[in-house]
């Protein structure tokens, strides 16, 4: 099967599922398109962000849900797969052509997507961090991926749409919060206590404390945990010599966004070679021979019952195939000779006759 018959037969199976994200997904870049392009979006800007937010942040999960989870899970569920992976298309060129279809479709639209931010002009803080096309593809490819697997072990759609969601959120949150931010080493401005640290412009705050005398976080003492003002207590009793505060600056962002999308391309990687090493072993949609028949599984009956149950049939009532012999004709009886018997008196005998004749 050619790449134009797979792209056919992906979309006769799947158009509706294709249409419905691509219409949300070309609804969205279109709108913060036209919020960014109109000189009045300045008015607008926070609900603009907002939604874009949004809709960066749902793409990858729509994609998983709606394109990834019954990518498998269906033919699993209706058990068409043994007539779609028994031709001349196995399981994994089946699989390595609909990845190619929907993974150029979600690639694409993720690149749009990541293009605007909902805001007016060209200043980029660490809030429009989504905004980015390297970090939408990454996340689109990653819910594709991880649809995918999920949609191959759970052989459900429904269970691979909603275990599909909840895992992406989950992913979503974990390298949002405690993998982002770490990326490199964050910078550390002090300040001495006549002083505040002061963060440069649009960076990222990560976190703030004490500086001890090797310019190195000191904790709070325990005693000075107790008054209200923890800060005076820490000068009185020269515990510090100042506060500090850890950042990213803005400049890291670029590489920042280079280094998640390597993040997300590294997990969908591993996860893709997960699900093609249970497509080539069988483990993951191997037959039964009860999942082989196409109509509704009919229990099979229990031998040792019916036999036990049923009556043995008689050998007179038997029918056998072969043709039954022709009955052999019986031999007709021979009439056995009657004893001879003395004529009566009236009675005239052929002798008797010729013998009168002859004398006269």
């Amino acid at each position: 099967m050619n790449l134009n018959s797979l792209i056919w037969l992906t979309w006769r199976q799947h158009r509706w599922a294709i249409s419905g994200v691509g219409t949300v997904a070309l609804i969205a870049i279109w709108s913060l398109w036209s919020i960014e392009a109109l000189a009045f979006a300045e008015s607008s800007m926070p609900l603009g962000g907002f939604y874009a937010l949004i809709v960066q942040t749902a793409f990858g999960a729509l994609v998983g849900a709606f394109w990834g989870a019954p990518l498998i899970a269906r033919e699993l569920e209706e058990r068409t797969y043994f007539v779609a992976w028994g031709q001349d298309v196995t399981a994994v060129q089946w699989l390595r052509g609909k990845l190619i279809v929907f993974g150029g479709l979600a690639v694409l639209l993720a690149g749009l997507i990541g293009n605007g931010d909902g805001y007016f002009g060209s200043v980029r803080t660490w809030n429009s961090f989504e905004a980015n096309s390297l970090v939408q593809i990454g996340y689109a490819a990653l819910g594709l991926a991880l649809g995918v697997l999920i949609g191959l072990l759970s052989r459900n759609v429904v269970t691979a749409i909603a275990v599909t969601i909840v895992l992406f959120v989950v992913v979503r949150i974990v390298l949002a919060v405690l993998v982002r931010p770490f990326y490199w080493p964050p910078a550390r401005v002090i300040a001495r206590w006549e002083d505040t640290p002061v963060v440069p412009e649009r960076g990222l705050e990560l976190g703030h404390g004490y500086a001890g005398s090797d310019l190195q976080p000191v904790p709070a003492r325990g005693d000075c945990m107790t008054p209200v003002n923890e800060t005076s207590c820490m000068r009185r009793v020269n515990a510090a010599i100042g506060t500090y505060v850890d950042y990213q600056p803005i400049e890291r962002m670029v590489w920042f966004q280079i280094a998640e999308f390597l993040v997300c391309a590294l997990i969908t990687v591993g996860l893709l070679a997960v699900v093609f090493r249970l497509m080539r072993n069988g483990g993951g949609w191997k037959p039964s021979r009860a999942h082989r028949r196409l109509g509704p599984p009919v229990p099979e009956p229990t031998p040792d019952v019916e036999k036990a149950s049923e009556p043995e049939p008689t050998p007179a009532v038997e029918k056998s195939s072969e043709p039954e012999p022709e009955p052999e004709p019986e031999p007709e009886p021979v009439a056995e000779p009657e004893p001879e018997s003395d004529p009566a008196p009236g009675d005239q005998s052929e002798p008797d006759t010729a013998a009168a004749k002859a004398e006269g």
